[in-house]
């Protein structure tokens, strides 16, 4: 059962809910969603391929359009995300740039990708099993990250291969933009750029279950470090 407006408030409130900073009654929700928004243009990060591609051609390893491979399925997250994203850099007034600062401003030309984190920690309470005497509330909740349709529709593409935000998690959430229409974009710090939905579980995961802690529990930069 998905919360409504009202709901969303209480369990924000009463600690069910994990949102900071929460949204006003003034503006940041609608009728079953909150407002998430863009958080500091620091944070924000695009992929530094330059060193994988001159790594590639050196070693003869095979590449596409000066595309490097990777091998997403025996790749090691952390230490990839950790030395190959960078911050998005100045302009320098080449057309090659697809992603770039312009003072306060990040611009997004067509086919652009960033990474970029909200403003705001959202989440649930969760029981950590190797943390005992950390016991908080159970989860009761899950929650769904969705674009706005309004955007969407101009060819921005925001997060959208993992919209769920599992019982227990908590964190900012990064954001995975690109840029697939016909216009440049003009982003910057604040904008509202995605919404949260929040529905409720059958009951508290067992999270004993899980073989491993999530890569990106309490993450505050896009490569899942906080």
């Amino acid at each position: 059962m998905y919360l409504s407006n009202r709901d969303i408030k209480w369990a924000i409130e009463c600690g069910k809910l994990i949102v900071d900073p929460a949204p006003t009654l003034e503006q940041g929700y609608d009728e079953t969603s909150i407002d998430l928004h863009l958080g500091p243009v620091k944070d924000a990060c695009i992929w530094d391929v330059e060193p994988l591609v001159s790594d590639a051609k050196s070693s003869g390893q095979p590449s596409h359009d000066g595309a490097p491979e990777i091998h997403l399925g025996s790749f090691e997250w952390k230490s990839f995300a950790e030395k190959r994203l960078m911050e998005i850099p100045r302009e320098d007034k080449s057309k090659s740039q697809l992603v770039f600062r312009r003072g306060d401003d990040v611009v997004i030309r067509k086919f652009g990708f960033l990474l970029w984190p909200t403003k705001e920690r959202v989440g649930t309470p969760r029981i950590d099993p190797l943390s005992p005497t950390k016991v908080q509330r159970p989860p009761e909740l899950i929650c769904f990250v969705n674009a706005k349709s309004t955007k969407a529709r101009t060819g921005l593409l925001v997060h959208f291969t993992a919209p769920t935000i599992h019982a227990g998690w908590d964190g900012n959430i990064t954001l995975e933009i690109s840029n697939l229409g016909p216009f440049t974009f003009i982003l910057k710090e604040g904008d509202a750029l995605a919404q949260l939905t929040v529905a409720t579980i059958s009951s508290a995961p067992d999270l004993t279950l899980k073989s491993i802690r999530s890569l990106t529990q309490g993450q505050t930069r896009p490569s899942g470090s906080t």
